[in-house]
């Protein structure tokens, strides 16, 4: 019975998903002498330190974690893992299977700070009080476990249901916002120690019988008639671990880590000027360290009489990314709001790149392969990264301009570079490197950067700005100004910022807003809201077009997918797929979106790092099981047909009357296997779509249906 409860209960990772974390920044740690397992602010990473420390692997929301913000990591006494999440509940992982469990999520507090284990008996801190669960033994069989949540509504003296810390000594002690309440095992006689030292007693441990304390004040020790201060900060500190290990006392805070040997001041000392958050003994002593919660510290450690090693987990340079891009041979390159460059390679390996410029905020990648930076900063400007041989070119208007400043950027199908810089001007940057000025009247740079570019067939130039949607139509002569047009599209809009665009295969115009989306067909906007429309919010940040025309919408809350032929809506959320949840709801959390018609890949990023999701299907070996739907084609009804299903090495459909006549040709979606024809002023009649392949040809049907 126990294991099909199990089977039931396990969380089962998302295939079609995968997620990119940086997991630098330490809010808890659990081990043995061989292997450290670490709660960080991007999921969980277990880590080989026998020998020199090795990454084994690390758990995030694909693998079955709720979110991956993780507070706190505790083993239970079978070595599995428990750890309690920052809006996602208790989680267990069962390290060698690789199994994540959520721990009765209708049963427990959904923020969890704080775990400690007294054998089988485990005690939970929440900000909705202390959680008692007895397992009975049966660690990973939930159902028989008895849950009890002590709050000040119950038990006045607990003094606060913010509980930061649980020590289990003789009684246990538990530290609130409000001081330190004393229980004994059986939660019957409670004793209140309101602000013994400070308020916050963050942590407690035990000192030759004795109790000591650490607060946002200092370390204190009980006696007789209360607490008795030992050691104060010269000003209030956060203090996050208290342990006592052989002679000395460790006490782990935001200002470094302090080591004693004696309850007295004077034998105190910061060993670690880091922000140390957590302490692991075995045969060196690992801390873990926050410090900026987008990048992190990492770990130090040092063997008795040695000096601090430091090791940072392999993952992506920062935690917030602000743009990203792939090339075809699947790797992925993410801009952050710090110099360095995330590289994952088609297998997964991260590596970086240190900019040529300062602050590399957005990135295209060209025809040839080559990686387009574009820089928020006065010194920045362009800057041409070429894998091949690792070279760079650059473009900068002088040493320091509003020019170099890129509030807006796209790459068109000519490899021609287009910004919107901080002197409020259009420049397109040619692949010879060649510049030609645009000047729009009344454009002003928007704060913050991170504006786009997109292209139509006819070479025009579409920007989304403050002001509403600019076109640049340069008659496809970019020396020639003198048949130039320019103009701003703002009435009909949701909202006069345009945050992104993208154009689709009808030469539609799709904006993003704040307050929904919006397509120009040439004479007027259609908006789609949620009130109109399945799409996930109104706020909207990123928007693409595939090859298949579906338009993907970044928005506030997740990813949607609005296929133009089908008509249909499909959403991504954190709670229906592997895409990175937001539980700080942090604006503007989804803050970057590409897709790869090649590689069928949907690259999110995220203020919590990337998500990418793998849409690619798996081909047809032979042209056999062509589809062709909707089969007639109603003009009026529907908006277009599919042609599904293709060979995987099918190069084009055509589409041609009976007695030949080409009427289109139809580009393939490589990674879906088909291609989109949405009929415009046909007469109504059948249609023969020819589908090409190194091998032949086969030919299918549909009829055409006026209406």
């Amino acid at each position: 019975m126990n294991i099909l409860l199990v089977v039931l209960i396990a969380t089962a990772s998302i295939p079609d998903w995968r997620a990119y974390t940086n997991t630098n920044f330490v809010n808890g740690m659990a081990g043995t002498e061989s292997v450290l397992y670490l709660a960080t602010t991007g999921g969980v990473a277990c880590l080989d330190i026998a020998d020199a420390p090795t990454l084994r692997r690390t758990f995030v929301n694909t693998d079955g974690l709720p979110t991956n913000r993780c507070l706190c990591i505790s083993r239970d006494p079978s070595g599995g893992l428990w750890v309690g999440t920052d809006g996602g509940g208790l989680v267990v992982i069962e390290p060698e299977s690789g199994r994540v469990w959520k721990y009765r999520p209708s049963d427990m507090a959904t923020h969890v700070r704080v775990l400690t284990w007294d054998g089988t008996r485990l005690l939970c801190g929440s900000d909705q009080g202390l959680y008692l669960v007895e397992t009975r033994g049966t660690l990973l069989d939930f159902d028989d476990d008895s849950i009890v949540r002590f709050t000040t509504t119950r038990v006045p003296d607990l003094l606060s249901d913010q509980i930061l810390c649980v020590g289990v000594f003789d009684r246990y002690w538990v530290g609130t916002n409000r001081g330190v309440a004393a229980v004994d095992r059986n939660f019957q006689a409670w004793t209140p120690y309101r602000s013994p030292f400070g308020d916050s007693v963050r942590a407690v441990a035990e000192w030759h019988d004795s109790l000591l304390i650490a607060t946002e004040a200092g370390l204190a020790i009980g006696e007789s008639a209360g607490f008795r201060p030992v050691f104060a900060f010269n000003e209030p500190t956060g203090v996050y671990q208290l342990v006592v290990s052989g002679p000395r006392i460790y006490m782990a805070t935001r200002s470094g880590l302090y080591e004693g040997d004696q309850a007295d001041s004077a034998r105190f000392s910061v060993i670690l000027k880091e922000d140390a958050r957590a302490l692991h003994f075995a045969s060196a002593l690992w801390v873990g360290c926050g410090g900026n919660e987008l990048y992190g510290s990492g770990l130090r450690y040092a063997a008795s009489g040695q000096s601090w090693s430091s090791y940072l987990n392999n993952c992506i340079w920062s935690a917030q990314v602000s743009d990203c891009a792939v090339d075809t041979a699947g790797n992925i390159y993410l801009c952050h709001t710090d110099n360095p460059i995330s590289v994952i390679d088609s297998a997964g390996a991260v590596s970086f790149i240190w900019s040529v410029l300062p602050r590399p905020l957005q990135v295209r990648v060209d025809s040839k392969g080559r990686v387009w930076f574009a820089h928020f900063a006065g010194d920045g400007g362009l800057a041409g990264f070429n894998p091949a041989d690792w070279s760079w070119q650059t473009v900068k208007w002088g040493q320091s301009s509003s020019w170099n400043i890129i509030d807006a950027f796209g790459l068109d199908r000519h490899d021609t570079k287009w910004v919107f810089n901080g002197g409020a001007t259009v420049v397109a940057v040619d692949s010879l490197l060649q510049q030609t000025v645009f000047e729009v009247p009344g454009l002003s740079p928007p704060p913050g950067g991170l504006y786009e570019f997109a292209f139509d067939s006819r070479d025009r130039v579409w920007l989304g700005l403050l002001q509403g949607l600019v076109m640049i139509d340069y008659a496809g002569t970019l020396s020639d100004r003198s048949d130039d047009f320019d103009t701003v599209l703002v009435g009909g809009l949701p909202s006069a910022e345009v945050r992104s665009v993208a154009v689709d295969g009808e030469d539609h115009v799709w904006a993003a807003t704040s307050a929904g989306a919006a397509v120009w067909d040439g004479s007027s906007f259609q908006v789609f809201s949620t009130s109109n429309s399945g799409i996930g919010s109104n706020s909207v940040y990123r928007v693409r077009v595939d090859a298949s025309d579906r338009v993907w919408l970044l928005t506030e809350r997740g990813l949607s997918i609005y296929d133009q032929v089908a008509r249909t809506w499909t959403s991504f959320t954190p709670q229906n797929s592997g895409l990175i949840a937001n539980p700080l709801e942090i604006v503007r959390f989804y803050s970057a979106l590409t897709i790869s018609d090649e590689l069928g890949l949907g690259l999110i990023g995220t203020q919590r790092g990337l998500s990418v999701y793998d849409y690619a299907l798996e081909p047809e070996s032979t042209a056999e099981h062509i589809r062709v739907y909707p089969n007639p084609c109603v003009l009026g009804v529907h908006s277009g047909v599919v042609i599904d299903s293709l060979p995987y090495d099918a190069t084009a459909v055509v589409v041609t009357t009976l007695a030949g006549r080409p009427v289109a040709e139809l580009s393939v979606e490589k990674a879906r296997h088909q291609a989109v024809w949405r009929p415009r002023g046909q007469a109504s009649g059948l249609y023969l779509l020819v589908v090409r392949t190194p091998r032949g040809v086969r030919v299918a049907r549909v009829a055409v249906v006026g209406r």
